[in-house]
């Protein structure tokens, strides 16, 4: 149903059209009667109607004042004009305000009737082309960020002429073309944040402080790329000779963003600057330039400003060639944890000051946890380390510092569960060693280099893990044996004492007789004197 309003200052005529026409029959209703323009425009403001049907002379505003209010505040209103005056001036104005149709009176029901006929077709073309065109607005500003994404990722990639650039300006609120542009993407560290709230609210944050900081002559644009936060800053100059120190401008506005974004957002974002360029087409070099210098907070750390320029100047000092890999596991099969570590820490400040890639860095800690499985694995050991090497998560951590941190405690753990396999082995080996001594303390030339030759261990390792596991040394052990055995002898033997001294390892009685009388506190004598009683006993 279209709403339809009368317009005139005859009543009669206005009840006459009321109720002689059956409105809703020919696809309106009656919206409402008045008696003049003036009133007309009030309701019309409040309720605008589809049609106004209206006379051309009356008090206040007239028809064709009311017309032309229509024509330029709702000019989707039709309107028909009634009037006595069959005037070409009139129609002409009637004409220019679009008016739809003009009737002389007196009208008849049957003209207003043949009328609507006409109208309804035209107004419901009108509405079809309105809803048409809604649609289409619709669908556009549904479509519009895609297309500014797709448009954004031929700049970046691929590139775009001026033309291009200019013919879209508009459309994608991209700043004029100038003659120096500075490319900055930021890209948030945490990649799990996938709620847009948060990431609306840094992207929000940022806008903010850059209005703040930005220079009044500078531009700039921004678009979230593949996860990443776009900006374009352009400035305006037409001389070229002034390019550096524009740069040198928008790197501190950069940098002062860095530092001002760092205290006041909490989340945690690296930036990427590439190194400024003087034509829109080098886009695609700049946004790879700023992605190199975002893969580098992998060695430089998260939360981090990393310029392009900045990371190809490498370190002029001489870097000292060292197989860490030999080094590493060296120290780490010698038992020396705190070396092994202070070795890794020296490797990753190398490759952080050669710019090692990513992938390099992951390979060579790879390569030096083979070697240690390797070396593991001839100790019958190699269980510590295959759930590191197997599944390796250690090799997806986001910072060189990360992955040495996991690395410290991978060697810890090699390093403890070789302390406990060492303290088994050296028990062992104790054990073995504590037999042997029992089985031989009567050779005079026994000595320590004849048991650790038996056990296989260094005298320092032997002298060491002997003391730990019976907390006296090999000699003190040995004598204890040696006296244990004389005193078993003095008891139940009338051997001499020069021979109980041969029998117990000793070639000197004399020094036999120190020694005894120093572990016991009396003579060999004196002990067979105060245990004859026991050699009675076996008679």
């Amino acid at each position: 149903m279209y709403k339809v309003m009368l317009v005139d200052d005859e009543m009669i005529i206005r009840e006459g059209l009321k109720t002689r026409i059956d409105w809703q029959a020919y696809g309106f209703e009656l919206a409402g009667d008045y008696a003049n323009g003036l009133e007309a425009q009030t309701a019309i403001v409040a309720d605008p109607p589809d049609l106004i049907i209206s006379d051309i002379c009356m008090p206040f505003v007239d028809g064709l004042e009311l017309a032309e209010f229509v024509h330029h505040h709702y000019p989707d209103i039709k309107m028909i004009i009634l009037t006595g005056f069959d005037e070409f001036e009139y129609a002409r104005r009637a004409i220019r305000l679009k008016v739809s149709d003009f009737i002389l009176k007196p009208v008849t029901a049957k003209e207003i009737r043949e009328l609507l006929k006409q109208i309804k077709p035209e107004m419901d073309d009108q509405r079809q082309l309105h809803h048409n065109i809604d649609q289409l607005h619709t669908q556009w500003s549904q479509s519009l960020p895609l297309l500014k994404e797709r448009f954004w990722e031929k700049v970046l990639t691929s590139g775009v002429s001026h033309t291009e650039w200019e013919q879209h300006r508009l459309q994608f609120a991209l700043p004029s073309l100038s003659s120096a542009y500075q490319l900055v993407v930021i890209e948030p560290d945490n990649d799990t944040i996938t709620d847009s709230s948060p990431v609306q609210a840094l992207v929000d944050s940022l806008s903010s402080i850059i209005q703040t900081i930005l220079p009044t002559e500078w531009e700039y644009t921004s678009i979230v790329y593949q996860s990443r936060y776009v900006y374009l800053f352009s400035y305006p100059s037409v001389d070229h000779s002034s390019t550096p120190a524009i740069f040198e401008q928008i790197t501190q506005t950069i940098n002062q963003l860095y530092q001002l974004s760092s205290q006041q957002i909490d989340t945690s974002f690296t930036i990427g600057l590439a190194t400024g360029c003087t034509d829109i087409t080098d886009m695609p070099q700049q946004y790879e330039q700023a992605i190199q210098a975002l893969e580098y907070r992998f060695l430089f750390g998260t939360g981090t400003l990393l310029s392009f320029a900045n990371l190809q100047q490498q370190s002029s000092s001489p870097i000292p060639d060292i197989d860490w890999e030999k080094e590493i596991v060296t120290h780490l099969s010698n038992n020396d944890l705190e070396e092994a570590q202070r070795l890794s820490a020296q490797m990753a400040q190398q490759m952080i000051t050669r710019r090692t890639s990513p992938t390099e860095c992951i390979l060579q800690f790879r390569q030096i946890a083979l070697r240690i499985q390797d070396w593991l694995q001839q100790l019958g050991l190699e269980s510590i380390l295959s759930t590191f090497v197997n599944q390796p998560q250690w090799l997806t951590a986001p910072t060189l510092q990360h992955i040495l941190q996991e690395w410290f405690a991978v060697l810890d753990h090699v390093s403890a569960h070789l302390n406990k396999q060492i303290q088994i082995n050296s028990q062992q080996h104790i054990q073995k060693a504590i037999y042997y001594i029992e089985q031989h303390y009567a050779e005079a030339h026994l000595s320590l280099q004849d048991i650790c030759s038996h056990v296989l261990m260094s005298t320092s390792s032997f002298s060491q893990a002997f003391k730990q596991y019976t907390e006296v040394t090999y000699v003190e052990y040995l004598t204890r044996i040696r006296i244990d055995k004389a005193k078993q002898l003095l008891r139940l033997t009338e051997y001499k004492f020069y021979q109980i001294a041969e029998k117990v390892g000793y070639t000197d009685p004399n020094y036999f007789s120190s020694s005894f009388k120093k572990h016991t506190g009396i003579t060999p004598k004196q002990y067979r004197e105060q245990h004859r009683h026991v050699k009675e006993l076996y008679r």
